[in-house]
């Protein structure tokens, strides 16, 4: 494992993380609507981060495509 594959895997656990203790927050915030939207945004942000960057296996550079468009 590459110290590049390694940070994105503690990256994309650091943002499962975040998603986690953004929806805890919330769920026992109840009373103060003001935390549990900034929980609620902070966790969004959280996931679309994740879901940009860690829901695919990473690409391998010395893998090329093979496929081709044709015009």
């Amino acid at each position: 494992m590459t110290s590049a594959e390694r940070l994105r895997r503690r990256r994309c656990i650091g943002l499962r993380v975040g998603v986690l203790l953004a929806i805890l927050l919330a769920a026992f915030s109840g009373g103060d609507w003001g935390i549990v939207a900034v929980a609620g945004a902070g966790g969004l942000l959280a996931l679309g981060a994740y879901w940009r960057d860690c829901r695919r296996p990473a690409r391998d550079p010395a893998r090329t495509d093979t496929h081709t468009h044709a015009s």
